[in-house]
Order: C-alpha cells, then sequence, then structure tokens
C-alpha cells in the first residue's frame, strides 16, 4: 500500500539560527504556530493536509522540536537543510516537491484560526482561472490599487464563474 498524499500541503519555512536576541522567543513562536495549525485540522468540517515544514539550517533545539513533531505524525514531511538556502530557495524547493493539488504557504510565525483553510479552498472552485489567494490581511489604501480594480471590474466573469 502507498499512502496518497492529502489534496492540500501547507508548507511553513523555519530559520532559528539561534536561541537568543532577536530569536529569543523564536522556538515559542514556532510552538504557537504548530499548535493553532493543528487545532486548525480538529475543526469540525475541516480540510485534511499534509504538512510540509522545510527548515533552513534552525539551532539543534528547533530541529528537535520538529523531529518530535514529525515523529508525533504532526509533521508528514520534514525537509532539514544543512545550510541557509534563503527563502526563495527554500520555496523552490518545496513548491517543487510539495505533492498536494494546492500549496498553502506561510512563514513560521503565523498564527492559524479555525477555519482559515476552509476559508480559501472553496475560491479555487468559484474562480477557476485563479493562481493564488492569501489569507493575510492587506491595508493598503485604494489609490494604489486603481490598475487591480479597473482589471477585477473589467473581468466578464468576476461576480460569477464562466460557463
Amino acid at each position: 500500500h502507498v499512502a496518497q498524499p492529502q489534496k492540500v500541503t501547507v508548507a511553513i519555512i523555519t530559520y532559528f539560527p539561534f536561541l537568543g536576541g532577536y530569536y529569543s522567543e523564536g522556538l515559542e513562536i514556532l510552538k504557537l504556530c504548530q499548535e493553532s495549525l493543528q487545532a486548525s485540522r480538529q475543526t469540525p468540517g475541516a480540510i485534511p493536509f499534509d504538512l510540509l515544514v522545510f527548515d533552513n539550517a534552525s539551532c539543534p533545539e528547533v530541529r528537535q522540536y520538529l523531529i518530535q513533531q514529525q515523529e508525533q505524525g504532526r509533521i508528514q514531511f520534514l525537509l532539514l537543510s544543512d545550510r541557509n538556502i534563503g527563502k526563495g530557495g527554500a520555496w523552490n524547493f518545496i513548491f517543487g516537491a510539495a505533492p498536494g493539488d494546492y500549496i498553502a504557504y506561510a512563514d513560521s510565525d503565523v498564527y492559524f484560526y479555525p477555519g482559515w483553510l476552509e476559508a480559501l479552498l472553496p475560491l479555487f472552485d468559484r474562480f477557476p482561472r485563479l493562481g493564488m489567494v492569501t489569507g493575510m490581511p492587506l491595508r493598503v489604501p485604494e489609490e494604489y490599487s486603481t490598475s487591480t480594480l479597473e482589471w477585477a471590474q473589467a473581468q466578464p466573469d468576476r461576480h460569477t464563474p464562466p460557463g
């Protein structure tokens, strides 16, 4: 029997080179991120997902925590880089390696509310040509988005899916 991947792969990049100074609370922040993500799996009607974590050469304490999370079945795919290849390099890796039909990417300091994935995924069914959705609030003044708004208003299927 070969296990099949879930339709969604949640991908997280971690990088905490040491636990002092700027990174002094990094492990606690990572734990809160992971706990909120795991709790979202328990929400009634939750969409199942595989969790892929790419560690970009973190310190031993962070790596040990991630290994424990994988051993407990909370992380399905754990990638431990021996050097920091940057966020762009990690993106290239995870976007090529994630087995799901959809990839939900976040940094390791994101707090996931219950129902976060269930709120985003249906947009792909409603708008089949959609390439990316963000759950991040963007507080950009409308005057900086005029081209995007004009484009969206010119789309004939902006309120209903084509067909």
